[in-house]
């Protein structure tokens, strides 16, 4: 149509404007319905973009404010000198842009039913912001913007999918926030983005997948926070992110995934705190995050997954809420641990295999860290030996002995347990084998009260000191009792001890029993050979070597009555204990028992 046949009061107020090179405002608000005021053809704006005769719009583009649009606006394939700029306007028809160039598009404001651009060419903003709607989808796949796509405050109503950015390529930001609202998904799959992706105070409506940025590329930040909301799954799987995640005060309310960032590279911090909620499992399966992951003051419904997950540098998890959360961190790997305590109580499944940390920052005290450790054994079968040794490596690096040790023995005690239970099931005999696998945990008892299963050796001076204390006092009623004698030949065959005998027999009760031995201690020879004590009579039997002479020289009497029974009994046990507590501390000393971290 030639551009002399719209001569509505409107279009030809429009032509006028293009003319004289001035904007063209019907109102400033966006029209409810048309008049003859306020209309005009859609033809009419193709006409002048596309230039003809003496009517060109300037060099800043058409502007067109508060213009109530009919027919369809058709601009697919054309090349635009001039931008196009209609704010606050309505358009009945859908807007066609496919494979359209052009220098800038600001749809401010302004209502239409669909948005076809795919395949556009903007070399510079898109804005469709500011109370713009669409009751059907906008579709932007494929689309190249040099600058910012701008969608604050811009309402998308279709259900299914409402605005589509496959592929999309953006110079500068995506703005998502204040105001957006999407009644369907949102969809930026493939998206490369050069500068942020910002969502903050978004709203997400759509059930399934409410924000889809798979294998997204965004080369500054992603910010989904500041009472962000999302009913359905967010997606960033194998999304590439230069900046920070920050979802601070956001809410993802999907029932099954509601963050799913698998195999996520993050190039700064991920933030998931201040009134975070997820009421979905959040995924960071395979995530690689090079600063910290803070998980705080955040409510979990369902819990966090992040399997195979790396972290460089912190790892905070503090005053997280919910009940019945379930945690995987099987081959996780972070820098530095940062909890506090508590903060695990809400976790009802923990999975720790292979979960690997170089420090731990935390005023939780060894019980709880071990009770942190005891929801891993509840939730992983058999038993894994490895979070205990991880966790007593990073203690003893930081210089926590006592700590390490109480670990490991507890350690020691689970994987016996575990042993014996795996034992006795596999095995189809159940004759003696069963039985001493049955037994092993009451066999290993001695070697823990002892030397502490190698990790705390220093236990065995107090069972030292009893084993003496015992076999002093035995040793010294003993010899009140008269029924230690001599046993040295250089004894026996000298002339004092012999004259000290009586020349008949005695009673073995007799208490000159007692009488002989003193009698011969006040001879010469009594005098010169070594008398007994006690003490070293205790130490020379339990210290395997014949250095002190009390054992060789002095031995009880068993035929002289019941102290002197039992005085040969104790003699061999004490002997045997010394022998084998000796042979066990040399065992742990060299490393052969005992500490298997």
């Amino acid at each position: 149509m030639q551009i002399e046949k719209y001569n509505k009061p409107a279009e030809q107020r429009l032509i006028e404007a293009c003319r004289n090179g001035d904007d063209t405002i019907f109102s400033m608000e966006r029209p409810e319905k048309g008049s003859a005021d306020n209309t005009i053809r859609a033809g009419l704006i193709r006409a002048l973009l596309l230039g003809t005769g003496d009517c060109t719009p300037p060099a800043r583009g058409l502007w067109i404010e508060g213009a109530w649009i009919t027919g369809k606006l058709d601009l697919q394939g054309e090349a635009l000198p001039v931008p196009l700029v209609l704010l606050n306007c309505t358009l009945e028809e859908d807007v066609m842009l496919r494979d359209c160039t052009l220098p800038a598009l600001h749809l401010t404001g302004t209502h239409l039913p669909k948005l076809d651009a795919q395949r556009l060419q903007c070399n510079g903003p898109l804005h469709l912001r500011a109370g713009f709607q669409a009751t059907g989808l906008v579709d932007l796949t494929g689309a190249t913007i040099d600058g910012q796509l701008d969608c604050a405050g811009g309402k998308f109503l279709a259900k299914g999918l409402a605005l589509n950015c496959d592929t999309i390529s953006v110079g500068a930001a995506v703005f998502l926030l204040t105001g957006f609202e999407a009644q369907g998904e949102v969809k930026l799959v493939g998206a490369k983005i050069g500068g942020q992706l910002d969502c903050d105070r978004g709203k997400f409506l759509a059930a399934i997948m409410a924000l889809n940025c798979n294998g997204i590329s965004v080369g500054a930040s992603v910010f989904l926070r500041n009472e962000f909301e999302a009913h359905g799954k967010v997606n960033l799987v194998r999304a590439k992110i230069d900046g920070q995640m920050a979802c601070n005060r956001g809410k993802f309310l999907a029932e099954g995934i509601a963050l799913h960032c698998d195999a996520t590279i993050v190039g700064a911090d991920v933030f998931l705190q201040d009134e975070f909620e997820a009421r979905g499992r959040i995924n960071l399966n395979r995530a690689e995050i090079a600063g910290n992951l803070v998980l705080s003051s955040a409510t979990l419904t369902t819990g966090l997954d992040a399997q195979g997950m790396r972290v460089r540098a912190q790892f905070v998890w503090a005053d997280i809420e919910g009940d019945g959360i379930e945690v995987d961190l099987i081959d996780a790997k972070v820098g530095t641990l940062v909890d506090s305590p508590g903060s695990w109580t809400s976790v009802k499944r923990l999975r720790l295999s292979s979960f690997r940390y170089d420090r731990i920052e935390s005023k939780m005290d060894v019980q709880e860290r071990l009770d942190w450790l005891t929801k891993h054994d509840a939730s992983v079968r058999p038993f894994t030996p490895q979070p205990y040794v991880q966790l007593a490596n990073v203690l003893r690096r930081q210089g926590m002995i006592s700590a390490v040790n109480t670990v490991m023995i507890k350690r020691e005690d689970l994987q016996r347990d575990a042993d014996m239970k795996q034992a006795v099931q596999g095995n189809e005999w159940w004759g003696l084998f069963a039985l001493v696998m049955l037994l092993r945990p009451f066999l290993s008892l001695p070697f823990k009260w002892m030397f502490g299963y190698g990790h705390q050796p220093s236990r065995v001076l107090f069972w030292i000191a009893v084993i003496l204390g015992i076999t002093i006092c035995c040793a010294q009623q003993i010899h009140i009792h008269g029924q230690f004698a001599p046993t040295s030949s250089v004894v026996l065959t000298s002339q004092d001890w012999l004259d000290s005998f009586p020349t008949e027999p005695l009673h073995p009760d007799s208490p000159l029993w007692r009488t002989q031995m003193d009698a011969w201690a006040q001879t010469t020879s009594g005098r010169d050979y070594t008398s007994f004590s006690a003490f070293l009579y205790a130490l020379d039997l339990f210290i395997p070597l014949d250095a002190l002479g009390q054992e060789k020289n002095w031995a009880p009497s068993a035929e002289r009555g019941w102290w002197g029974e039992w005085g040969h009994r104790l003699r061999w046990l004490v002997q045997m204990a010394g022998w084998v507590i000796t042979a066990i501390g040399a065992a742990v000393v060299t490393g052969l028992i005992g500490r298997r971290d």
